[in-house]
């Protein structure tokens, strides 16, 4: 199925919402979301609005909301990203490098797997439902403004060997390829930011 970013937010909610589903129901429930930048935002009204009328939530608001809830109905959630301490050494504007160190910090206290990896620049999100893979990262850019591409492959007989390979893919790089984040990870504070503005 092709996906842009016309239609990879309602994709995502749909993954998510499955995922919640099944471990809501006491069933193996997993999420894989791999993406060099990530920051959060808001779940479109009608889709937060759809996700309240099949699960027991009240107030879902924005995509790590969502994340969390899969974590605490007992869900894994695993996430390969790039450390805000290794973007403060790019060219990447210091709001961004904020919210990225923001929106980590808030899953990693709720318990969700996180690692980093400094050459990261693939973009998938996999579930036991179906993979998203294309050119979007994990943040509003991503999601809804930028002019993105990919395809998405449902984990059903006719995709299956597809889905299959990303799901190897994902886990390999997880386990094998990536480190754990740490607390020095997201030690991104205004004195380090400015000193490296000032360097540049």
């Amino acid at each position: 199925m092709h996906v842009t970013e016309r239609n990879i937010s309602l994709i995502d909610v749909d993954l998510l919402i499955s995922e919640c589903i099944l471990a809501s129901r006491g069933k193996p429930a997993f999420a894989y979301f791999i993406s060099p930048f990530i920051s959060d935002f808001k779940v479109p009204a009608p889709l937060a609005k759809f996700a309240s009328n099949i699960i027991n939530i009240s107030d879902i608001e924005n995509f790590s909301d969502l994340i969390i809830l899969l974590a605490q109905y007992g869900g894994k959630v695993y996430m390969v990203t790039r450390s805000p301490l290794n973007l403060v050494n790019t060219t990447i504007s210091r709001s961004f490098i904020k919210k990225q160190t923001r929106v980590l910090s808030k899953l990693y206290k709720k318990g969700c797997e996180i690692r980093v990896n400094p050459r990261l620049h693939a973009k998938v999100t996999v579930t036991s439902q179906g993979a998203v893979s294309g050119s979007f990262n994990l943040t509003e850019s991503g999601r809804f403004f930028n002019i993105e591409e990919g395809q998405f492959f449902p984990n059903v007989t006719e995709f299956r060997e597809y889905y299959l390979q990303k799901l190897v893919w994902a886990k390999d790089l997880f386990e094998n390829r990536s480190r754990p984040l740490t607390e020095d990870d997201l030690n991104v504070n205004e004195e380090l930011l400015e000193k490296d503005v000032q360097k540049k």
